[in-house]
């Protein structure tokens, strides 16, 4: 019986050590990324993730108009000209 309750306690600390560390961050992480540059009107926003966050391939994620996510090389030339269109239309509609 203290066997179980150890175990209990145990997965119990691992459960909050996890959840403070961001245990669920890699979920967030790109595996893949498009190569074909993606359509503007599809695309409702984008996040560039901080380089300390524990993944392995750095990414641009756009957001789709459907919440999907989209990654993409961010050096690659159609990715900046995207972000810059996205930034100018956010920007546009702020000062209205």
């Amino acid at each position: 019986m203290k066997w179980l309750h150890l175990l209990c306690l145990s997965l119990l600390a691992l459960g909050c050590i996890l959840d403070v560390h961001g245990g669920n961050s890699i979920l967030d992480c790109c595996l893949w990324m498009s190569e074909r540059p993606t359509q503007r009107r599809i695309v409702q926003d984008y996040r560039l993730p901080p380089p300390p966050d524990g993944c392995d391939i750095p990414a641009a994620v756009f957001i789709t108009t459907k919440g999907k996510r989209l990654c993409a090389p961010p050096p690659d030339p159609w990715v900046v000209r995207l972000q810059e269109k996205l930034d100018t239309s956010s920007a546009r509609k702020a000062q209205i």
